[in-house]
Formats: structure tokens, C-alpha cells, sequence
């Protein structure tokens, strides 16, 4: 497997790329900011997909910043004709406009929550209405992410791949992704496995980890010596993540449905945001700057 470029460093995880990314802010009525939760939450258990990695991919492809709200959540009804990103304020416009466009001769459009390709994927969906409805769209996502992962035998490199099959855009795009998974963590603490190539700097039998959240949340992950310890050694601040190895293998995704792809052990995106191994013991806790992590729209 290539070795991709480094994860970017933690405090970028205040920049605003969730608010937004691709897609223009335009005036809305009507919205519905949890469709593509909603859709996400019926259809990942049991998907084969690792828990948390829809919601992150949906936020890097559609999000979008809610109007005074301060956070971004994934918009059903966005779409990118060739690298300009729109933001309708509901689907029927969206359909439109993206029908006017294929009328035009514009092929490469990306729809929806999970921002699919009709140029690349131009069987994934009958009519635009379904390319548009989110459960169509998170369901097609599933099944071509599951298949990435069949290829590839990796999660990391499925994940690029969803973007792009180029190695480098691929790359930056996995960063996004791992950047989004470790902004839920980030509001609420909790467990980030990290990649394979920070596996060398624990020992055998340890799994390389960034643990976010204060002394309360810490408590969740640490043995009764470890929560002897004064928490002021593990966390200075409620919100400064550290790096640690912790004992045993990051938790398995649900087991897949048949049909599906088996998930892998890729620690970047393979354990949900906010668990840990059950009897966790963090051994030399870090500063996360101890450390260098590395990892890897549809095509």
C-alpha cells in the first residue's frame, strides 16, 4: 500500500472547510438540515460500512454551515456541475437546475447527499428525483464504497478512491474525511483510532490512538490504575487532544449483511468516533505533536 500524506495537524480542525466545502451558500426556505442524518442513520447499521464514515463523507462532500447555528450538516440537495457548487434551497429546484444543465450538455454533476457522479455512475439512479432522494443516495454510496473496499482490501484507499482515482487528490480528500471524523469527536470526546503507519510507535499489542475530551471522558477509556492517576497528567485542557496506545484491537463495524464487503481493519476510519477497546490502558500518554499520523468524490 502507498504511504499517503500526513493528517493535517489538529488545530486546523477549527478552520470553517466543514461550512461549506464545495458548494456556494445560497438563500434557503423550507430547509431540512437532517435529511441525509436521518438517511445515514437507517441505512449504515448492518451496511458493512464503519460506523461514523457516511456521516463524515456526506459532511466533506454537501455540507453545508446551518445559518447561525455555528455547525454544518450535510444539504440533500446540493450539487457540483464541473467544480461549481450550488446549494438550492429545496429538491424540485435542485432537479431543475440540474436537468437544465444535462440539457446544456454538462455530464459531470455531482448529486445529493453523498454527492454521486452521473457521468461516472450513470446507472446509479432512474431519474433525477431519486438521484436526489437521500436514502437512494446514501443507499448507492454504500454499495460503491463497499466495492472500493473490495478492491482495494483497504478502507483508507476506498476512501480516496470515492474522490478520486488519482493518488494525491485521493489523498488530500482521505485527510478531509479523517479531519471530519475527528471534528465529532472533538464536540463530544471520545476515541480516534489513528493509521497503520502510527503503528510503530506503540508496542505489539497496542492500538495508536487519540483520546479528546476532559478528564470525565477520559475516565471512560482508562484501567482502575490508570484512573488513579491525577487527570491533570492525561489532559490539560478539556478540549487538547493526546496521543496514546491503547491495549487491544480497535472495535469491529457491525458484521455486514450478506452481499456486502467484510470491513477492515483500517484503525483511521474502522472503530466509531467516540469507543474504545473495553479495558483500554493508556500507556505513554503524549502531546498528539509526539506523533505524525499518515493515511490515503466518486469517480
Amino acid at each position: 500500500m502507498p504511504r499517503l500524506p500526513p493528517l493535517l495537524a489538529l488545530p486546523f480542525l477549527a478552520l470553517p472547510f466543514l461550512a461549506g466545502g464545495t458548494a456556494r451558500a445560497q438563500p434557503a426556505a423550507g430547509e431540512d438540515w437532517t435529511l441525509c442524518r436521518r438517511a445515514i442513520a437507517a441505512l449504515e447499521p448492518g451496511s458493512g460500512i464503519p460506523p461514523g464514515l457516511l456521516g463524515a463523507i456526506a459532511l466533506v462532500e454537501s455540507g453545508r454551515a446551518i445559518p447561525g447555528a455555528g455547525r454544518a450538516e450535510p444539504w440533500p440537495w446540493a450539487y457540483n456541475a464541473a467544480g461549481d457548487g450550488n446549494v438550492p434551497p429545496g429538491k424540485a429546484r435542485a432537479v431543475a437546475e440540474v436537468a437544465a444543465l444535462l440539457g446544456r450538455g454538462v455530464r459531470s454533476v455531482d448529486v445529493g447527499c453523498m454527492q454521486i457522479n452521473l457521468q461516472s455512475h450513470p446507472a446509479a439512479f432512474a431519474t433525477l428525483e431519486e438521484a436526489f432522494d437521500p436514502l437512494a443516495n446514501v443507499r448507492y454510496a454504500i454499495r460503491f464504497l463497499n466495492t472500493l473496499r473490495s478492491r482495494t482490501g483497504d478502507w483508507g484507499l476506498a476512501i480516496a478512491r470515492y474522490h478520486s482515482g488519482e493518488v494525491v487528490r485521493g489523498a488530500a480528500y482521505y485527510r478531509r474525511v479523517a479531519m471530519a471524523q475527528l471534528g465529532n469527536a472533538w464536540d463530544r470526546g471520545g476515541a480516534v483510532p489513528l493509521p497503520p503507519a502510527v503503528a510503530p510507535s506503540c508496542a505489539a499489542g497496542y492500538v495508536a490512538t487519540l483520546l479528546v475530551g476532559g478528564p470525565e471522558e477520559a475516565r471512560r477509556f482508562l484501567t482502575p490504575e490508570a484512573q488513579r492517576r491525577p487527570p491533570s497528567m492525561l489532559f490539560v485542557s478539556p478540549r487538547r487532544p493526546r496521543f496514546a496506545c491503547l491495549r487491544g484491537e480497535p472495535p469491529r463495524p457491525e458484521a455486514p449483511r450478506p452481499g456486502t464487503a467484510t470491513p477492515g481493519a483500517s484503525p483511521a476510519v474502522a472503530a466509531p468516533v467516540g469507543a474504545a477497546p473495553v479495558g483500554a490502558a493508556p500507556v505513554g500518554v503524549a502531546p498528539v505533536g509526539a506523533a505524525r499520523p499518515e493515511a490515503s468524490r466518486p469517480e
